[in-house]
């Protein structure tokens, strides 16, 4: 659980309190920039699977297994065996090519940074960061500051209790850092936590002069043909390093792919392959199979993972010269959920795979590139599969059609009472600092039988193409901030006979969705509105704020907890999870 802060509480108990606008402490500037769909640079070679030793059938079920759990959710799946793709599906509304975010997937990135900071000569394992930071320690903690390496925070075991939820506290988490308290000694207890990458980012920042994304550009992305990728910034100009990375997946393979060659690229030498191999070396028992510098060892014999939450991840396996890549939109954390569950059974310690080319199955391969059409966006069974993932079909009776809908809502306008739910999922507010201002007004047009929503959300109007046979891509703006979406919509009717409009809306560069079922009576509209895969955590966090030990340090905590007022904590939570908020129609455009 994130460390104890009122800051922390606060927001948690605005968020409770379904409160919009920029609620958090931390200072919102927008950084995102629009994807820009440029082509491939240095792409990886195609290849058949039987080439490469490996079943075409085997891949299909492996992608037909991440596509079937109910819990998997997959976006993009890439599998390359020896330096070629044999395998490359996305998942409708995802799309080939598209950018990710990446999570904590990219703390490996912020490892890569460190390792070619020491081979410079920058840094060292054993440099203390007060002595890095020096103006960040206060004269009297100085005293009795504990000794902090640029190790400990490679591994984990910093002991800082200075976590994620001190990265709402304010503007200035080095500070926050550095005048943190411990909960353990220095270099004894792996105490998994983002903000010792954010401080590997800081010490670069701090010995290069410049931003850590600016120092691996030409040490890293440029060598490798990355050219669309994202890192965002702290308040005071530091890359995150611990998250807020967007990257396409073949480039992420490109990561996964120098370090199972020892550090090499095209025949250039870019980190030491002492490096990779002390990075992916097991330093400090986690629970599980070990983790190195900023990667997680894996379950098969000399496995390491890139790994991030809600299902991103470049696992590497060099004993197989294998990378199987996925990003996803579920619960996982820290190799834990159904995702790596299929990713260890499909290639996990039982799986061997031919040293030498299997002779070519034409059958299996037509089996598996159809398997990846249908997952495709635009696809019927794609649609057939996005619909089932969602739980989407079958369950209730479509008692009118999408064109008669559009055609009765055409011009029609809701004034929503309060303004408490915003149209990014929770979790992702929370992630980017980007707070919802509430959706105030919802409208509606059509055009060539096609529906058009539209949220009006602070001063931006999202303009949204709701699809019924497929999901529809649209491009909206968050505070600044270019987001694609892709949405699927589907009508029916509830109990009470009212109207009902079922939208899925995918943020597909992210890992997250939102749900809004629209409720029509009379010119009275209900919207309940839902995510995933955020409930989970978000409930967690905010379940968090109801644990005795936080709640009787606040002045109210124990007559909270005296007076039953428990079971009122767990009604705002789920409340907040699962908003509704009713509006009346106030004109046609």
């Amino acid at each position: 659980m994130p460390g104890f802060s009122y800051a922390y509480l606060q927001l948690l108990f605005k968020i409770l309190a379904r409160q919009t606008g920029q609620i958090s402490k931390v200072e919102f500037v927008p950084q995102k920039p629009h994807y820009r769909n440029l082509a491939e640079r240095q792409p990886f070679p195609r290849a058949t699977p039987e080439s490469q030793g490996v079943s075409s059938l085997h891949l299909k079920e492996y992608l037909e297994a991440l596509a079937d759990d109910g819990e998997a959710n997959p976006h993009h799946a890439i599998v390359i065996r020896h330096g070629k793709i044999i395998a490359e599906c996305s998942y409708a509304p995802y799309e080939n090519g598209m950018w990710h975010i990446t999570h904590s997937m990219c703390k490996s990135v912020t490892g890569m940074a460190v390792g070619f900071a020491i081979e410079e000569g920058l840094l060292t394992l054993d440099e203390k960061i007060g002595d890095i930071f020096p103006q960040y320690v206060k004269l009297l903690a100085r005293l009795s500051r504990k000794d902090v390496t640029i190790e400990n925070l490679l591994d984990m075991t910093s002991g800082v209790s200075f976590t994620e939820s001190g990265a709402i506290t304010g503007n200035d988490w080095r500070t926050g850092f550095m005048s943190s308290s411990f909960r353990s000694e220095p270099g004894t207890k792996f105490e998994y936590n983002s903000m010792n990458s954010y401080m590997l980012s800081a010490a670069i920042q701090e010995k290069t002069g410049m931003t850590m994304f600016d120092y691996l550009k030409p040490r890293l992305f440029d060598p490798l043909g990355i050219d669309e990728v994202f890192w965002e910034r702290c308040p005071q100009g530091i890359t995150k390093g611990g998250w807020g990375m967007f990257i396409r997946p073949e480039d992420a393979c490109k990561l996964g792919q120098l370090y199972l060659d020892g550090g090499r690229w095209k025949g250039k030498q870019l980190l030491p392959t002492s490096w990779i191999k002390a990075s992916t070396s097991p330093h400090v028992d986690n629970g599980k199979f070990g983790y190195g510098y900023q990667i997680w060892m894996e379950e098969r014999p000399g496995g390491f993972a890139f790994n991030g939450l809600f299902g991103q991840d470049v696992v590497c396996y060099p004993d197989l010269d294998m990378i199987v890549m996925i990003n996803a939109g579920n619960r996982e954390m820290t190799q834990s959920g159904s995702l790596t569950e299929i990713m260890r059974r499909f290639f996990g310690i039982n799986y061997h795979p031919s040293d030498e080319p299997l002779p070519e199955d034409p059958e299996g391969q037509k089996a598996l590139a159809e398997c990846i059409r249908s997952f495709g966006a635009g696809h019927p069974a794609a649609v057939r599969t996005f619909r089932e993932r969602l739980g989407l079909s079958g369950a209730e009776a479509c008692a009118i059609t999408p064109g008669e809908l559009a055609g009765a809502l055409k011009g029609r306008v809701y004034e929503m009472d309060k303004c408490q739910v915003g149209l990014f999922p929770l979790i992702c507010q929370v992630m980017h600092n980007n707070f919802t201002d509430g959706i105030s007004r919802i409208g509606f047009d059509e055009m060539d039988g096609h529906l058009f929503l539209q949220l009006y959300e602070g001063p931006e109007i999202h303009h949204i193409r709701v699809g019924f046979d497929r999901p529809e891509k649209s491009e909206i703006l968050l505070h600044g901030e270019p987001y694609y979406v892709g949405t699927l919509g589907r009508v029916a009717t509830d109990e009470d006979e009212r109207a009902v409009l079922v939208l899925n809306i995918s943020f597909i560069e992210e890992a997250c969705s939102r749900e809004l079922r629209l409720y029509f009576h009379d010119d009275e509209i209900e919207l309940r509105a839902d995510e995933t895969p955020g409930n989970a955590v978000i409930e967690d966090a905010l379940t968090y704020t109801a644990e005795p030990g936080v709640l009787l340090k606040l002045p109210f905590g124990r007559a909270l907890m005296e007076s039953g007022g428990m079971d009122l904590m767990q009604i705002a939570v789920q409340s907040a999870i699962h908003p509704t908020v009713h509006g009346h129609r106030v004109k046609s455009l």
